[in-house]
């Protein structure tokens, strides 16, 4: 491809705002430990090539393995169906041929085995024009190798859930875009019709064909495809979030049932990173409506916004743009209940890399993180209070734990919306666990406390509380923290961790619970 090599330095540093304020690590830092040179992107050296990104993940699993795994989970329409050039009428080379990688970022050895575990899938590169979004997809998944056991919220994040991600969807497109930028090439490479292939997120099995959200011209930049699911990459994906989900909580009939809640007993969350135009979307996409389970939908909207400041692209909000059938969003939510969203990133499809380090990367990569803490129970934990903020100090004795909770602040942050319905009540307890998180607590041999509010008085959306954990007793070295909100409506919020460090002479130390 006669791209420039680069050596890739990338800052993918956690500031304190990606962890609420715990377990912070210095914005200055690099979390990529493999020192090596991979191919990137001629004129774009932030984003690794297609065959540089491969390199680089393939070298990852294999420093990682017990964090992360990758397997082929399908092919390419080229490398499935070996057309003939002279089946497009292009003017470009085609390209060889891939298979479609998924991978799984998790803690192998910890207790939880694979199906008591949440559930995330983040794809990317479903649209190859878009340079950005693999790499950001790619950034996450360093993220979360390197934080594991370095940080809190990511140790524990890895230890309950299975993080899943795709960085290329469509392999085949990305091949022309990257050796023929001005091609801008959106969709894959079946020639059929029009020969310039069938638009992906427009190609599944959820009202696919509905004229207001696609195109049965094969030549659009919208084209459908030829039935539901017809493209090997739309079934490769489908194939691998139907054996990720589980299928109890799927619908006998998505469409004709789609005003019917899913309800909050539902698990997994599925991300779908698109560029460019700083919107967050949320199903409805194909109609300009609510989803019956809006409340819960549009509550992840809104925090994810409280990160990244993104618009929200969704049926009944102000920002919504045009209708989209058949996409990935709409299809992860209406035929497997999961809770479902799309990000549109930056504000060019060829993004530079000076804001794509400095105005992408660290707004975004805190929204993931926050969505991977609710992949277990997304539409009950999302309607909860946050934990805006963990300190701790050692004492003599004891560790002073100081925190912020609120039901409002992150899902109320958006200038002239109305208040949300899952942000005005008021906490009523916030628990702290020491060495268990909440959902593994059991009563009688492992230590929660109720922590005490500031002012006397459990009677607000937003509180400061504190508790003095007693160490006497404690192993000196790390132990970790977590506390945990709930409000008035019985709503648990997510859970929020952050490491002390109890030292040798601990045993000296003296001083009260």
């Amino acid at each position: 491809m006669n791209h420039r090599h680069h050596h890739l330095i990338i800052k993918t540093a956690l500031v304190a705002a990606v962890l609420l304020g715990s377990s912070s690590v210095d914005a200055s830092s690099t979390t990529r430990s493999l020192q090596k040179t991979y191919e990137t992107i001629k004129g774009r050296s932030c984003f690794r090539s297609l065959d540089g990104m491969i390199e680089s993940m393939t070298d990852l699993a294999a420093k990682y393995p017990d964090l992360l795994t990758m397997e082929s989970i399908g092919k390419s329409f080229i490398k499935k169906n070996n057309p003939r050039p002279s089946d497009y009428d292009m003017d470009y080379d085609l390209p060889p041929g891939y298979d479609i990688y998924a991978f799984n970022v998790t803690a192998a050895n910890s207790a939880r085995k694979s199906f008591e575990k949440g559930k995330m899938l983040v794809t990317s590169g479903v649209h190859p024009r878009e340079w950005a979004p693999p790499e950001l997809n790619a950034r996450f998944i360093e993220t979360l190798v390197e934080g594991y056991n370095n940080n809190a919220d990511i140790t524990w994040i890895l230890d309950h859930n299975e993080i899943h991600a795709i960085l290329y969807v469509n392999p085949d497109g990305r091949f022309i875009s990257e050796k023929y930028p001005s091609s801008y090439w959106r969709k894959n490479l079946n020639p059929e019709g029009c020969g310039n292939g069938v638009d992906l997120n427009r190609n599944l099995d959820f009202m696919w064909g509905d004229a207001n959200g696609a195109s049965d011209n094969p030549c659009a930049n919208d084209y459908h495809g030829s039935s539901p699911n017809s493209e090997p990459e739309t079934q490769a994906v489908v194939d691998y979030a139907k054996n990720l989900f589980p299928e109890g909580q799927r619908k006998d009939d998505p469409e004709k049932e789609m005003n019917t809640a899913f309800g909050e007993d539902i698990t997994g969350v599925y991300i779908d990173i698109h560029a460019s135009g700083g919107f967050v979307y949320y199903p409805w996409g194909h109609k300009d409506a609510k989803s019956p389970d809006n409340e819960a939908l549009e509550a992840l909207g809104r925090k994810i916004n409280y990160y990244n400041g993104y618009k929200l692209w969704a049926g009944g909000q102000a920002d919504f743009m045009y209708e989209a059938s058949g996409d990935f969003s709409d299809y992860m939510y209406g035929a497997l209940g999961v809770a479902s969203f799309g990000y549109e990133i930056g504000d060019d499809f060829q993004q530079d890399c000076s804001t794509f380090e400095d105005k992408v990367v660290p707004i975004n990569l805190p929204s993931l993180i926050y969505a991977a803490k609710i992949a277990m129970k997304p539409y009950k934990e999302v309607k909860g209070p946050d934990v805006l903020k963990i300190n701790t100090r050692l004492l003599s004795g004891r560790v002073r734990v100081v925190a912020n909770a609120s039901d409002s602040k992150m899902v109320n942050s958006i200038k002239g919306f109305p208040g949300h319905s899952s942000g005005n009540q008021i906490i009523t307890a916030v628990h702290l666990y020491l060495d268990v998180h909440p959902d593994d607590y059991k009563e009688g041999s492992d230590k929660m406390w109720d922590m005490e509010v500031l002012d006397d008085n459990w009677d607000t959306t937003e509180e400061t509380v504190r508790y003095e954990v007693p160490t006497r007793g404690l192993s000196f070295g790390r132990h970790t923290i977590y506390v945990q909100a709930i409000d008035s409506r019985g709503y648990k919020g997510p859970v929020s961790s952050t490491f002390i460090d109890i030292p040798a002479h601990n045993s000296n130390l003296r001083g009260g619970p």
